[in-house]
């Protein structure tokens, strides 16, 4: 699929890490919780880097950094003076993963995607101006991206963020594009987009977020409200032949995965 001359620039996950994700709190806890939320779009960050993103000074970074260590929320890496999640983080993933998936449903739907088109399949979850890579299948079909488990994108390119997109209020996704640098052109060729998304039922992208790369992403609601989408991503060389296919049982595992009702 020829790569769209109205895309938004290509962006890969790490570059979500180069803009703040808020204004730096003051309160303590606010502090920490920020850092910590810092973290979750950052490899094994380091305190300067730390600072830097969030814009917290890096005596303070330290400071936060300690009470998270204490709490087992993190831990130093290997490479001395670089953080990583902790195993309390990974405890919380993992309970996450069982009672918030409704206990292996969403991992068997997507594994039936992934059997039928041969291609990879995602579920990715909104999280405030992100989607969050949360369960993944893959098909017998290789394919190298950047999506892996606990991935954390940016809500303003490729499928997946414009399935989500497409179904929230025109003054959110205004808000969301403005947080992220968005240039007012650029977010009005992206909305315009948005109405013929939602009308379809579902988005389709090549080389906005991995280079080389096509998806198409249906949405997934909870009691009503947009949640996350499902993805089937393959290389763009592949994606003439795939295309009807994909875009059915993409929507199909959607809809499959909204009558769960997920608890998010």
């Amino acid at each position: 699929m020829p790569r769209n001359g109205h895309t938004l620039p290509h962006m890969t996950p790490s570059a979500v890490a180069t803009k703040r994700i808020a204004e730096p709190p003051t309160g303590s806890f606010d502090r920490v919780t920020h850092v910590l939320l810092a973290m979750a779009h950052m490899d094994a960050p380091r305190v300067t880097e730390i600072s830097a993103f969030t814009g917290l000074p890096a005596s303070a970074v330290y400071r936060c950094i300690a009470s998270l260590v204490d709490a087992g929320l993190v831990e130093e890496g290997p490479s001395h003076g670089r953080y990583h999640a902790g195993a309390v983080s990974i405890s919380l993933a993992e309970r996450y993963r069982r009672s918030v998936l409704s206990t292996g449903h969403t991992s068997r739907t997507l594994a039936e995607l992934a059997s039928h088109t041969q291609e990879f399949a995602a579920l990715l979850m909104r999280s405030g101006d992100t989607v969050v890579c949360v369960d993944t299948a893959d098909g017998s079909r290789v394919l190298r991206c950047s999506f892996t488990v606990g991935e954390v994108v940016p809500m303003i390119a490729g499928a997946s963020a414009k399935a989500v997109l497409a179904h929230l209020p025109a003054e959110e996704v205004a808000e969301i594009l403005d947080r992220n640098g968005v240039t007012p052109a650029e977010a009005e060729r992206l909305g315009a987009s948005l109405a013929g998304i939602r009308e379809r039922g579902f988005a389709v992208s090549a080389d906005e977020v991995d280079e080389g790369v096509w998806g198409v992403s249906a949405p997934v609601f909870s009691h009503g409200v947009v949640v996350g989408s499902v993805s089937t991503m393959a290389p763009v060389l592949r994606a003439g032949q795939l295309t009807t296919r994909a875009v059915r049982a993409t929507v199909m595992a959607a809809q499959a995965l909204t009558r769960l009702e997920l608890s998010l």
